[in-house]
């Protein structure tokens, strides 16, 4: 289990997921196909699949990630991120669609790579999105990141179909 330091923003707190969180969170994006459209996850069928993914997959495997809390709201979306390379974040992220374009997501996105900017081992930030994707595209470049690169048949978005998906890859040196 990873250990996730809380990060704090002007309007959501990071944290740490929590087995309480799986009926927010079923209910405001991994049920709803639109939230998952572009995911590496399938829409969750139940909330028993919400509380094994915060059991089982979240914070494991090297993955650190965090329940994208609106104070008043509770967890309204999920950001994560993960180390391919000691010097290497990358990060992916949903949210409930209510919540879309707000600036919500920005503000995480943000608090992640302000962390990532602390760690002094960390030169590069990446993330990828659908080449269709274009809100998380804009996020992406608004946030700083640059694109670097169309990457054909990169990964199976199974709410597309079972064949690999083209996607963009964005990047961000920080040091």
């Amino acid at each position: 289990m990873t250990t996730v330091e809380a990060l704090t923003g002007p309007r959501v707190t990071l944290r740490a997921p929590t087995l309480d969180d799986a009926g927010p969170l079923f209910e405001r994006a991994c049920s709803d196909p639109e939230v998952a459209r572009y995911m590496v996850w399938q829409v969750h069928p139940d909330v028993e699949e919400t509380r094994r993914v915060i059991r089982e997959v979240l914070n494991s495997g090297g993955e650190t990630s965090w329940a994208i809390d609106l104070p008043g709201t509770g967890p309204i979306g999920v950001i994560g991120s993960r180390r391919p390379r000691p010097h290497h974040i990358e990060f992916g992220y949903y949210l409930g669609r209510p919540w879309w374009r707000q600036g919500y997501m920005t503000e995480a996105v943000r608090l992640l790579l302000d962390s990532a900017r602390r760690d002094p081992a960390v030169y590069r930030v990446s993330a990828y999105c659908h080449v269709d994707n274009t809100a998380s595209a804009r996020l992406l470049e608004h946030c700083g990141l640059r694109l670097e690169g169309r990457l054909a048949r990169c990964l199976v978005l199974p709410n597309l179909g079972p064949e690999p998906q083209d996607c963009l890859l964005y990047g961000l040196a920080l040091r």
